[in-house]
C-alpha cells in the first residue's frame, strides 16, 4: 500500500477513521491524504423565502459557507498536526463542492479510501450508514475501509469468505495491499455443511499463503443468517479489521448492497474492508 485517502468530518466514526488511516499509514509507510470538504450545495440549498427576503437568504448563505470553511480548516489543521506528531507522510487538502464527485476524483491517486460509516460531510453524524458512504461504495473504483465510532485497532484480521466473486475480489485487494502481513489473520466461512464451509475457507487461506500470510481457518456449519455469525465472530476475536465483498451471501443477493452487506456495515464493531 502506497497511498491512503481519509475523509475528514466532525463525527465520532470519522474521528475513528482518521486514527485508523494514520495507523495504517505508519505501519505501511504510506502517504495519507486527509480530505476536508466544504459542501457548497448543501450549505446554500434553495429554500422558500418571503417577498423581500432574498437579501437575508444571501446573507445567511454567506454565514453558512464561512462556518463550513472554518470547520474544514480546523479539521485540516488538526490532521496536519497529528501527521507531524506521529512523523507520518501526510497532508490535508480542502475540497470544495459536492462531496461525492470530489472524493471520486481524489480516489484515482490512492490505494484505499477510509471513512467513518456516519460520515455525512456536514459535521452531523448520520444514523446507521450515511447515504454518501453507501453511494461511494457503489460508485468508487477503490476498496474502502469503513469504521464505526469505536474502531481504533488494525489487528487481528477476520476475512468473511463465501467463495463468491465479490469476496474473492476483496480478498485479493486486501492481500495485494499487504494488509495481512505480520498480523493474525482468520478466515471464516458459513455453510449448512461443515465440510463445505471448511473447504471454501481453506481456498481463501491457500491464496493468502501464496503471499506468505498464514491464516487460521474457521468453517462454521449453520443455517443461521451469515451476517449474524460474522458479526459474532468479529466480536469474539476482537478483530481490528473485517474483510468481505460488497454483495450479500450466495443466493441472497438482491442488489449491489444486499441484506447481509447492509447489516454488517451498520453493526460491524470494527473497521470493515470492503469492495464491490
Amino acid at each position: 500500500m502506497k497511498s491512503i485517502l481519509v475523509a475528514l468530518d466532525d463525527t465520532p466514526a470519522a474521528s475513528a477513521a482518521r486514527d485508523v488511516a494514520l495507523a495504517l499509514a505508519a505501519r505501511h509507510r504510506a502517504r495519507v491524504t486527509g480530505a476536508g470538504i466544504v459542501d457548497v450545495d448543501y450549505l446554500t440549498a434553495p429554500e422558500a423565502v418571503p417577498l423581500g427576503g432574498a437579501y437575508y437568504k444571501f446573507k445567511g448563505d454567506l454565514e453558512h459557507l464561512k462556518r463550513g470553511h472554518d470547520q474544514a480548516q480546523k479539521l485540516i489543521e488538526d490532521f496536519d498536526k497529528e501527521c507531524k506528531r506521529r512523523d507520518i507522510n501526510g497532508q490535508a487538502v480542502a475540497l470544495v463542492g459536492d462531496p461525492l464527485p470530489e472524493i471520486l476524483h481524489a480516489a484515482d491517486a490512492h490505494d484505499l479510501i477510509v471513512l467513518g460509516r456516519d460520515t455525512s460531510f456536514h459535521a452531523e453524524p448520520a444514523e446507521g450508514i450515511a447515504a454518501p458512504v453507501a453511494r461511494l461504495l457503489r460508485e468508487n473504483p477503490r476498496p474502502m475501509l469503513i469504521t464505526p465510532p469505536a474502531a481504533r485497532a488494525i489487528s487481528p484480521v477476520l476475512v468473511a469468505y463465501d467463495g463468491s466473486v465479490p469476496a474473492a475480489r476483496a480478498l485479493q485487494l486486501f492481500t495485494l495491499l499487504q494488509m495481512g502481513k505480520g498480523v493474525p489473520v482468520h478466515v471464516l466461512t458459513v455453510d449448512a455443511d461443515a465440510a463445505a464451509a471448511k473447504s471454501v475457507a481453506q481456498r481463501a487461506a491457500s491464496y493468502l499463503d501464496l503471499y506468505r500470510v498464514k491464516a487460521k481457518v474457521h468453517g462454521i456449519a449453520s443455517n443461521a443468517a451469515p451476517a449474524d455469525i460474522v458479526l459474532a465472530e468479529a466480536k469474539s476475536l476482537e478483530a481490528g479489521i473485517l474483510v468481505m465483498g460488497a454483495f450479500g451471501h450466495g443466493g441472497l443477493v438482491k442488489s449491489m448492497l444486499g441484506t447481509c452487506t447492509r447489516k454488517v456495515m451498520a453493526e460491524c464493531p470494527t473497521g470493515l474492508f470492503i469492495h464491490h
